[in-house]
């Protein structure tokens, strides 16, 4: 990270009326053919809110031509920003030119939230290292900003971001309120604030804190459909996450980058793959007398290793974990792959995950870029039709196809209960729609929704790489992205959008003082209350092979039946009760691969894959196999 400077010197350094009249012009013609063309959600957006986007940008470009005035430049930014802003739609942005585009603003310390007495209250979650004011250190709370009480400020900041929900909207003010990026908004209109709060002994104190500038990774060089993988992420969330660990939790990202892990004196911790321990966390952690997994998942983005290291070291987790109950934790996930976020699924459940389809919407240069990418032509054909017929979507095809999940093998089997929050978005999101929607477990929320992002983002260089005609890319680092694809729901929500409805839990949990202080002790503990609501289960297999027949065993546990199909066909069924001896099937000992699914009442609810290595068969790895 750069030297941070002060937000007065950061303006004062800064030069305003760069971009020429055409420049300006050309930045709003462009954000009017990407909503007008590309962007999947302009008629649900215009209907459900009741804005027009595209007349504003209009008007903007009419008064781009008949006034010269240099000041007007800010005036356009402003305007792009709420226009975008509009839209309700963390996914669909405009990003202000260089320096805003590569800069943030931060205070020395974060802010969590929890509620006691009926009433939102807020402590300091984390604080410099560097920063040093007597009696303000993690754990004590703030009650004022500025003067005007602290829930009251971080409610009228909301109100001005994007967030397709109150709760999303709130979550994103809290995430915001002390690091800022300044590629999507104008600056603090302070220089500095003055906080109030409570020290350890309970007396009311106030600070003055500045706020800071420094640099951060500018959008452009961040997630590209380029790649050719399907990408839903919130894309200035990801940019904050990755300030908010170089400024709160440098050992993280220092043991990420040397491949090292991190130290710790937990023994119930289990150790990630180095590239991935930002990413993931696993832990063992007892609870009113049981002993539970609790694995969290920080992003859905794969690191070097890609998609199938992602899903790899997810599979691998949950069998070093606790078998007799699972809490998945995706809370403040912004998301990133989305085909990972789906294969994911697949390692919880012996069910075949039905993926949630993606839409374009029917436009002249949506189906050009079908024409153009290979990568596209599954939509091809309903897209000739949706212009022919009068349309608005093409038809909906899932972004996972169903070989990639056939090569996951179910790698848990135990019950399952995902914690999610407002934070939660895009790829997130479908992961929670697609948990909830394929029956895999109960959802506790810490928030009444998700964020609610239900889109495969890209951005206008994207564009510019398929069509380079109509598309033009923008002067000094200005930036657009958007959803060119609209995500539904399957099962009982099929055909849902998955765009600002969200996920709804099954149960809420506010989140509790305990919890901030105590490693998420309330929140745990519901957990696991909810996990006692589902069967345990165990579906233990072993296999052997002695003179042409094929020997199952088995352990197991809330499972009745077995079926065993070997090579593509059915060969065995029997009944699980009372601890049944070995079943044999003869004349299987030359099996390939073998297949036992387990059962509970006629439902299959658990299934192992084994495949032939040499003289022996094996439980299937995932993916590289």
């Amino acid at each position: 990270m750069t030297q941070a400077v002060s937000l007065t010197d950061f303006l004062g350094a800064t030069e305003i009326g760069r971009l020429t009249t055409a420049q300006r012009k050309l930045i709003v013609e462009q954000a009017l053919l990407v909503l007008e063309q590309s962007y999947a959600l302009l008629p649900f957006k215009m209907a459900r809110y009741g804005i027009n986007p595209l007349q504003r940008l209009r008007l903007l470009s009419q008064r781009l031509d008949r006034d010269g005035d240099p000041g007007l430049e800010w005036r356009m930014h402003a305007e792009l920003v709420d226009v975008f802003n509009s839209l309700r739609d963390l996914h669909t942005r405009y990003t202000l030119p260089q320096p805003f585009s590569g800069a943030a603003v931060f205070l020395p310390f974060l802010l969590k939230e929890f509620t006691e007495d009926g009433r939102r209250r807020y402590l300091v979650s984390k604080r410099q290292a560097d920063f040093d004011l007597q009696g303000f250190r993690p754990g004590v709370e703030v009650t004022h900003w500025n003067g005007v009480p602290i829930a009251r400020a971080v409610e009228r900041f909301g109100d001005r971001l994007p967030g397709a929900n109150p709760d999303a909207r709130h979550a994103r003010a809290l995430q915001m309120f002390t690091v800022r990026s300044l590629a999507f908004a104008a600056p603090p209109d302070e220089d500095w604030i003055t906080i109030g709060y409570l020290d350890e002994q309970g007396q009311a104190r106030e600070a003055r804190l500045t706020w800071s500038a420094t640099a951060i990774t500018p959008v452009a060089e961040g997630p590209s459909a380029t790649t050719g993988t399907p990408l839903g992420v919130d894309i200035e969330g990801a940019q904050l996450a990755r300030l908010r660990a170089a400024l709160f939790a440098p050992e993280a990202l220092a043991a990420e980058e040397t491949g090292q892990e991190l130290a710790t004196d937990d023994p119930g911790v289990v150790p990630v793959a180095p590239d991935l321990s930002t990413v993931f966390e696993a832990r063992r952690v007892a609870v009113g007398g049981r002993t539970v997994g609790h694995l969290r998942i920080r992003t859905f983005m794969p690191t070097s290793g890609g998609v199938v290291a992602f899903v790899r070291e997810f599979a691998r987790l949950l069998g070093a974990l606790p078998p007799d109950g699972l809490v998945l934790d995706v809370r403040g996930n912004g998301g990133g792959a989305v085909v990972a976020s789906e294969l994911c699924l697949q390692a919880l459940t012996a069910r075949p995950v039905e993926p949630e389809p993606a839409q374009f919407a029917a436009t002249a240069l949506n189906l050009r870029l079908c024409r153009t990418r290979d990568d596209l032509q599954p939509w091809l054909k309903s897209m000739d039709q949706a212009l022919e017929s009068g349309a608005p979507y093409s038809a909906g095809i899932p972004f996972t196809q169903r070989e990639w999940f056939d090569a996951v093998p179910q790698s848990y089997f135990g019950p399952v209960v995902l914690l999610t929050d407002a934070r939660c978005y895009s790829a997130t999101d479908i992961f929670a729609a697609g948990f909830q929607d394929n029956g895999i477990g109960l959802v506790l929320g810490t928030d009444g929704n998700t964020g609610a992002g239900g889109g495969n983002v890209w951005q206008l260089t994207d564009l510019i790489g398929a069509l380079p005609g109509p598309f033009k890319p923008l002067p000094l680092g200005a930036g657009l992205s958007f959803v060119i694809r609209r995500v539904l729901r399957v099962g009982a929500n099929a055909g849902t959008p998955l765009e600002d409805y969200g996920v709804v839990p099954n149960e809420r949990h506010s989140t509790t003082r305990r919890d901030i202080l105590a490693d998420d002790a309330d929140l745990l503990a519901a957990a696991v209350a909810l996990l006692e609501k589902s069967p345990a289960r165990r579906f233990d297999v072993d296999l052997s092979t002695a003179g042409g027949d094929l020997t199952a065993t088995f352990g197991v546990l809330g499972i009745d039946r077995a079926d065993i199909e070997v090579d593509g066909r059915p060969r065995c069924s029997a009944d699980l009760a009372g601890n049944p001896g070995p079943i044999i099937v003869t004349g299987a000992g030359d099996a390939r691969v073998v297949r036992v699914a387990g059962f509970d009442s006629g439902a299959v609810v658990a299934l192992r894959t084994f495949v032939r290595k040499g003289d022996l068969l094996h439980p299937l790895g995932t993916l590289e196999d």
